[in-house]
Protein backbone atom coordinates (compact mmCIF):
# COMPACT_ATOMS: atom_id res chain seq x y z
CA UNK A 1 0.00 0.00 0.00
CA UNK A 2 1.53 3.83 -0.78
CA UNK A 3 0.85 6.04 1.99
CA UNK A 4 1.00 9.64 1.60
CA UNK A 5 0.13 13.31 3.81
CA UNK A 6 -1.22 15.29 0.17
CA UNK A 7 -2.28 14.27 -3.13
CA UNK A 8 0.74 16.53 -4.83
CA UNK A 9 3.14 13.85 -3.48
CA UNK A 10 1.63 10.64 -5.31
CA UNK A 11 2.40 11.57 -9.11
CA UNK A 12 1.33 9.90 -12.14
CA UNK A 13 -2.30 10.62 -11.95
CA UNK A 14 -3.36 7.45 -11.38
CA UNK A 15 -6.26 5.73 -11.79
CA UNK A 16 -8.80 5.17 -8.75
CA UNK A 17 -11.81 4.37 -7.32
CA UNK A 18 -12.15 7.10 -4.19
CA UNK A 19 -13.03 7.84 -0.69
CA UNK A 20 -13.15 10.34 1.30
CA UNK A 21 -13.77 10.99 4.76
CA UNK A 22 -12.78 11.09 8.65
CA UNK A 23 -13.09 7.18 9.01
CA UNK A 24 -13.05 7.47 12.93
CA UNK A 25 -13.11 3.86 14.66
CA UNK A 26 -13.45 1.95 10.93
CA UNK A 27 -16.99 0.72 12.12
CA UNK A 28 -18.93 -1.44 10.29
CA UNK A 29 -20.67 1.21 8.03
CA UNK A 30 -17.35 2.61 7.04
CA UNK A 31 -15.91 -1.13 6.35
CA UNK A 32 -18.94 -1.63 3.81
CA UNK A 33 -17.55 1.48 2.06
CA UNK A 34 -13.99 0.43 1.90
CA UNK A 35 -15.02 -3.06 0.30
CA UNK A 36 -16.71 -1.53 -2.14
CA UNK A 37 -14.03 0.98 -3.06
CA UNK A 38 -11.53 -2.04 -3.40
CA UNK A 39 -14.21 -4.23 -5.25
CA UNK A 40 -14.78 -1.38 -7.69
CA UNK A 41 -11.61 -0.54 -8.04
CA UNK A 42 -10.66 -4.64 -9.12
CA UNK A 43 -13.75 -4.43 -11.38
CA UNK A 44 -12.38 -1.57 -13.03
CA UNK A 45 -8.69 -2.73 -13.26
CA UNK A 46 -8.05 0.71 -11.41
CA UNK A 47 -6.66 1.71 -8.12
CA UNK A 48 -8.37 1.74 -4.47
CA UNK A 49 -7.72 5.01 -2.36
CA UNK A 50 -8.77 6.64 0.44
CA UNK A 51 -8.33 10.51 1.75
CA UNK A 52 -8.56 10.23 5.50
CA UNK A 53 -7.73 13.04 8.04
CA UNK A 54 -5.95 13.16 11.31
CA UNK A 55 -6.91 14.79 13.71
CA UNK A 56 -10.93 14.24 13.09
CA UNK A 57 -12.48 17.15 12.06
CA UNK A 58 -14.60 16.86 14.78
CA UNK A 59 -11.98 17.28 17.17
CA UNK A 60 -10.97 20.62 15.23
CA UNK A 61 -14.24 21.96 15.03
CA UNK A 62 -15.38 20.84 18.51
CA UNK A 63 -12.03 21.78 20.63
CA UNK A 64 -12.52 18.48 22.42
CA UNK A 65 -9.85 16.14 22.94
CA UNK A 66 -10.86 12.87 24.23
CA UNK A 67 -12.26 12.03 20.75
CA UNK A 68 -10.99 9.88 18.87
CA UNK A 69 -11.52 6.25 18.64
CA UNK A 70 -8.91 5.19 16.92
CA UNK A 71 -4.97 6.57 16.73
CA UNK A 72 -3.95 7.47 13.08
CA UNK A 73 -1.63 4.72 12.77
CA UNK A 74 -4.11 2.66 13.98
CA UNK A 75 -6.43 3.68 10.98
CA UNK A 76 -3.86 3.23 8.64
CA UNK A 77 -2.71 0.05 9.52
CA UNK A 78 -6.61 -0.89 9.73
CA UNK A 79 -7.25 0.39 6.08
CA UNK A 80 -4.15 -1.84 4.92
CA UNK A 81 -5.38 -4.78 6.12
CA UNK A 82 -8.75 -3.89 3.78
CA UNK A 83 -6.59 -4.27 1.07
CA UNK A 84 -6.48 -0.72 -0.52
CA UNK A 85 -3.97 0.60 -2.78
CA UNK A 86 -3.56 3.91 -1.52
CA UNK A 87 -4.14 6.08 1.42
CA UNK A 88 -3.67 9.95 1.93
CA UNK A 89 -3.96 10.89 5.69
CA UNK A 90 -4.15 14.38 5.33
CA UNK A 91 -3.95 16.93 7.94
CA UNK A 92 -6.86 18.48 8.99
CA UNK A 93 -7.12 22.23 10.69
CA UNK A 94 -9.17 25.12 10.13
CA UNK A 95 -7.70 26.53 7.61
CA UNK A 96 -7.95 23.38 5.71
CA UNK A 97 -11.91 23.75 6.35
CA UNK A 98 -12.06 26.93 4.55
CA UNK A 99 -11.95 24.57 1.57
CA UNK A 100 -15.21 24.58 -0.38
CA UNK A 101 -16.21 21.75 -2.73
CA UNK A 102 -15.42 22.85 -6.31
CA UNK A 103 -11.41 23.83 -4.93
CA UNK A 104 -11.48 20.94 -3.24
CA UNK A 105 -12.80 18.72 -6.34
CA UNK A 106 -10.20 20.75 -8.87
CA UNK A 107 -7.34 19.06 -6.45
CA UNK A 108 -8.57 15.89 -6.77
CA UNK A 109 -9.12 15.89 -10.79
CA UNK A 110 -5.77 17.54 -10.81
CA UNK A 111 -3.76 14.72 -9.01
CA UNK A 112 -5.52 11.88 -9.53
CA UNK A 113 -7.73 9.76 -12.79
CA UNK A 114 -11.25 9.90 -10.92
CA UNK A 115 -13.30 7.01 -12.14
CA UNK A 116 -15.96 7.01 -9.44
CA UNK A 117 -16.21 8.67 -5.80
CA UNK A 118 -18.24 6.09 -2.92
CA UNK A 119 -19.66 7.49 -0.30
CA UNK A 120 -22.71 7.64 2.75
CA UNK A 121 -25.90 9.43 1.47
CA UNK A 122 -25.17 12.06 4.29
CA UNK A 123 -21.76 12.63 2.59
CA UNK A 124 -19.79 16.09 1.54
CA UNK A 125 -16.74 17.60 0.46
CA UNK A 126 -15.55 20.93 1.21
CA UNK A 127 -16.95 23.54 3.51
CA UNK A 128 -20.15 23.09 5.21
CA UNK A 129 -23.04 21.04 3.05
CA UNK A 130 -22.41 22.78 -0.15
CA UNK A 131 -20.40 19.66 -1.62
CA UNK A 132 -22.93 17.04 -0.68
CA UNK A 133 -24.33 14.18 -3.13
CA UNK A 134 -26.19 16.25 -5.49
CA UNK A 135 -22.94 18.26 -5.76
CA UNK A 136 -20.95 15.21 -6.25
CA UNK A 137 -23.48 13.88 -8.77
CA UNK A 138 -23.72 16.93 -11.29
CA UNK A 139 -20.03 16.76 -10.46
CA UNK A 140 -19.55 13.69 -12.05
CA UNK A 141 -21.68 14.08 -15.04
CA UNK A 142 -19.38 16.79 -15.65
CA UNK A 143 -16.19 15.37 -15.26
CA UNK A 144 -16.48 11.99 -16.12
CA UNK A 145 -16.75 9.57 -12.85
CA UNK A 146 -19.29 7.62 -11.25
CA UNK A 147 -21.21 8.42 -7.80
CA UNK A 148 -21.88 5.00 -6.13
CA UNK A 149 -23.88 6.10 -2.70
CA UNK A 150 -24.04 3.57 0.14
CA UNK A 151 -26.56 3.08 2.14
CA UNK A 152 -26.50 3.62 5.81
CA UNK A 153 -25.95 -0.03 8.42
CA UNK A 154 -28.08 -0.43 10.98
CA UNK A 155 -27.60 -1.85 14.37
CA UNK A 156 -30.62 -2.58 16.53
CA UNK A 157 -32.22 -0.25 14.55
CA UNK A 158 -30.20 2.96 14.60
CA UNK A 159 -27.61 4.26 12.07
CA UNK A 160 -24.09 2.89 12.92
CA UNK A 161 -21.76 6.18 13.28
CA UNK A 162 -18.79 6.90 15.11
CA UNK A 163 -20.92 8.87 16.92
CA UNK A 164 -23.26 6.48 17.95
CA UNK A 165 -20.05 3.91 18.83
CA UNK A 166 -18.46 6.47 21.35
CA UNK A 167 -21.95 7.29 23.13
CA UNK A 168 -22.39 3.76 23.31
CA UNK A 169 -18.88 3.34 24.30
CA UNK A 170 -19.48 5.90 27.47
CA UNK A 171 -22.06 3.74 28.72
CA UNK A 172 -20.14 0.77 28.86
CA UNK A 173 -21.85 -1.83 26.44
CA UNK A 174 -18.91 -2.83 25.33
CA UNK A 175 -20.35 -5.67 23.56
CA UNK A 176 -22.56 -3.33 21.51
CA UNK A 177 -19.59 -1.49 20.78
CA UNK A 178 -17.66 -4.95 19.42
CA UNK A 179 -20.58 -4.98 16.93
CA UNK A 180 -20.45 -2.04 15.41
CA UNK A 181 -16.93 -1.82 15.20
CA UNK A 182 -16.47 -5.34 13.94
CA UNK A 183 -13.36 -5.71 16.10
CA UNK A 184 -12.50 -5.66 19.60
CA UNK A 185 -11.92 -1.83 21.09
CA UNK A 186 -8.56 -1.51 22.11
CA UNK A 187 -6.24 0.76 24.32
CA UNK A 188 -2.79 1.06 23.94
CA UNK A 189 -0.60 1.85 26.38
CA UNK A 190 2.60 1.33 28.55
CA UNK A 191 2.77 -0.47 31.84
CA UNK A 192 3.46 1.68 34.88
CA UNK A 193 4.42 1.79 38.72
CA UNK A 194 1.09 1.66 41.11
CA UNK A 195 0.15 1.20 44.24
CA UNK A 196 0.71 -2.31 44.56
CA UNK A 197 -2.71 -3.29 45.99
CA UNK A 198 -3.47 -5.59 43.45
CA UNK A 199 -1.21 -7.72 45.11
CA UNK A 200 -2.05 -7.41 48.63
CA UNK A 201 -5.24 -8.74 47.72
CA UNK A 202 -3.94 -12.12 46.01
CA UNK A 203 -5.08 -10.22 42.54
CA UNK A 204 -1.28 -8.69 41.29
CA UNK A 205 -2.20 -5.82 38.41
CA UNK A 206 -0.56 -4.24 35.75
CA UNK A 207 -1.23 -0.41 35.59
CA UNK A 208 -1.81 0.72 32.12
CA UNK A 209 -0.93 4.36 30.91
CA UNK A 210 -3.09 5.01 27.76
CA UNK A 211 -0.92 6.51 25.20
CA UNK A 212 -2.79 9.74 24.09
CA UNK A 213 -4.70 11.31 26.91
CA UNK A 214 -7.14 11.83 23.58
CA UNK A 215 -7.88 8.31 23.20
CA UNK A 216 -11.57 7.07 23.88
CA UNK A 217 -11.63 5.47 27.62
CA UNK A 218 -14.81 2.84 28.32
CA UNK A 219 -16.94 4.13 31.22
CA UNK A 220 -15.66 3.15 34.41
CA UNK A 221 -16.21 -0.60 35.22
CA UNK A 222 -15.26 -4.00 35.45
CA UNK A 223 -14.09 -6.13 31.67
CA UNK A 224 -13.33 -9.11 30.30
CA UNK A 225 -10.00 -8.19 27.94
CA UNK A 226 -7.35 -9.54 26.20
CA UNK A 227 -3.88 -8.19 27.22
CA UNK A 228 -1.13 -7.90 24.32
CA UNK A 229 2.37 -8.25 25.99
CA UNK A 230 5.33 -9.09 24.21
CA UNK A 231 4.17 -10.28 20.86
CA UNK A 232 1.67 -12.39 23.55
CA UNK A 233 -2.16 -12.86 23.74
CA UNK A 234 -2.94 -13.05 27.37
CA UNK A 235 -6.96 -13.45 28.73
CA UNK A 236 -7.73 -10.91 31.85
CA UNK A 237 -9.69 -8.34 33.74
CA UNK A 238 -9.64 -5.11 33.65
CA UNK A 239 -10.90 -2.26 36.35
CA UNK A 240 -11.22 1.23 34.61
CA UNK A 241 -12.22 3.60 37.28
CA UNK A 242 -11.08 6.27 40.84
CA UNK A 243 -10.33 2.76 43.02
CA UNK A 244 -13.36 4.34 45.30
CA UNK A 245 -13.36 1.42 47.31
CA UNK A 246 -9.69 3.16 48.35
CA UNK A 247 -10.98 6.75 47.94
CA UNK A 248 -7.94 7.86 46.12
CA UNK A 249 -8.32 10.44 43.17
CA UNK A 250 -7.36 10.15 39.91
CA UNK A 251 -8.27 7.48 37.02
CA UNK A 252 -6.93 4.11 36.76
CA UNK A 253 -6.81 1.26 34.71
CA UNK A 254 -5.63 -2.07 36.11
CA UNK A 255 -5.38 -5.72 34.71
CA UNK A 256 -4.99 -8.73 36.47
CA UNK A 257 -3.76 -11.30 33.92
CA UNK A 258 -4.87 -14.94 34.11
CA UNK A 259 -2.19 -17.53 35.28
CA UNK A 260 0.50 -15.22 34.39
CA UNK A 261 3.73 -14.03 36.75
CA UNK A 262 3.55 -10.45 35.10
CA UNK A 263 6.17 -8.53 37.80
CA UNK A 264 8.80 -6.22 36.86
CA UNK A 265 6.97 -5.45 33.33
CA UNK A 266 7.13 -1.40 33.85
CA UNK A 267 8.24 0.32 30.61
CA UNK A 268 6.83 -2.15 28.16
CA UNK A 269 4.16 -1.61 25.70
CA UNK A 270 0.53 -3.15 26.17
CA UNK A 271 -2.14 -3.06 24.42
CA UNK A 272 -5.31 -3.95 25.97
CA UNK A 273 -8.24 -5.08 23.88
CA UNK A 274 -11.46 -5.14 25.51
CA UNK A 275 -14.92 -7.47 25.02
CA UNK A 276 -17.23 -7.92 27.60
CA UNK A 277 -18.71 -5.49 29.90
CA UNK A 278 -18.95 -7.44 33.72
CA UNK A 279 -20.06 -4.62 35.74
CA UNK A 280 -19.73 -1.19 37.04
CA UNK A 281 -17.47 0.32 39.14
CA UNK A 282 -18.96 0.19 42.92
CA UNK A 283 -17.41 0.78 46.48
CA UNK A 284 -17.04 -1.67 48.86
CA UNK A 285 -17.80 -2.07 52.46
CA UNK A 286 -13.77 -3.69 53.03
CA UNK A 287 -11.53 -5.02 51.69
CA UNK A 288 -13.13 -8.81 51.64
CA UNK A 289 -15.68 -8.14 50.02
CA UNK A 290 -14.40 -6.57 47.68
CA UNK A 291 -12.26 -9.53 47.12
CA UNK A 292 -15.28 -11.75 47.35
CA UNK A 293 -16.73 -9.72 44.04
CA UNK A 294 -13.23 -10.04 42.42
CA UNK A 295 -13.42 -13.35 42.82
CA UNK A 296 -16.75 -13.52 41.16
CA UNK A 297 -15.62 -10.89 38.24
CA UNK A 298 -13.23 -13.08 37.09
CA UNK A 299 -15.15 -16.21 36.97
CA UNK A 300 -17.41 -14.33 34.68
CA UNK A 301 -14.53 -13.51 32.57
CA UNK A 302 -13.85 -17.07 32.42
CA UNK A 303 -16.64 -18.36 31.86
CA UNK A 304 -17.09 -15.58 28.80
Amino acid sequence: MEIYSTLDQIGDRPAVVLAVGSFDGLHQGHRKILKIVREEANRRGVKSMIITFAPTPREVFSGQKEIALMKPEEKTDAITAMGIDIVCMKHFDLEFAKIGPDEFLTRLLTYLDLKAIVAGPDHSIGNKETGGIEYLREAGKKNDFDLIVVPKTQYKGEEISSQLVRKTLKTGQIDDVVAMLGYYFRISGTVVPGMKRGRTLGYPTLNIKPDLVSCMIPAYGVYCVSVRLDGKDMPGICNIGVRPTFEEEGLSMEVHVFNEDLDHQYGKAVEIRFMHYIRGERKFDNKEVLIEQIKKDIEKCKTY
